[in-house]
């Protein structure tokens, strides 16, 4: 290529990214192999695909233009429980895609970062809750401290994602959860 038709590529990606409705998500899925499909559904409609691309060195891409914040999926077509949730919204979104069950990361945006944030909160409290589960009680009091702690757990799960509710009240990913997650009625 020759330095005009770099700088026109150049400028034409700047204005593009200019734009206030264009997304570009920036894939990296090192475990998978060239030309794996990475599929990318949106929640409203997950029958249908949105966009697929396909794993090149380690890498993949999508990018559009969005009118709306939407609440999508990103998972590898022969392996869909490998994926990773992000709210898709203008701007620049990276996804860690990892194979399942390890866990796949997003990032980027305000919403996405605030998304992962909650997401690592309620997989630290319930690898907790597993722990416990993994390691039986032996006797009657252990049994009732390990309820007690299993409890305790849940309810700073369940305040991890209230009050990311609370707090993002105002934008697509408060009101994602107060549509989505009913609250457990704690005894």
């Amino acid at each position: 290529m020759n330095i005009k038709s770099l700088t026109g590529l150049a400028a034409v990606s700047f204005l593009l990214a200019c734009q206030s409705d264009f997304y570009q998500i920036d894939g990296y899925a090192k475990d998978f192999k060239n030309g794996d499909t990475i599929c990318l559904i949106s929640d409203n409609s997950p029958a249908i695909i949105r966009q697929q691309t396909i794993v090149e060195n380690g890498k993949f891409y999508f990018s559009g233009h969005t009118d709306a914040i939407r609440f999508c999926t990103v998972y590898v077509k022969h392996e869909p429980a490998s994926k990773a949730s992000l709210f898709l919204e203008p701007g620049h979104v990276a996804v860690e895609l990892h194979p399942y069950p390890a866990l796949s990361r997003v990032s980027g945006t305000r919403i996405n970062n605030t998304w992962q944030q909650l997401a690592d909160s309620v997989e630290m409290l319930s690898k907790g809750i597993f722990e416990i589960m993994h390691h039986p009680a032996i006797s009657a009091a252990e049994q009732a401290e390990h309820a007690r702690t299993v409890d305790s757990l849940h309810r700073r799960m369940s305040d991890c994602i209230l009050n990311t509710a609370q707090r993002n009240r105002d934008n697509p990913l408060g009101r994602y959860i107060e549509d989505h997650y009913k609250a457990p009625e704690f005894k």
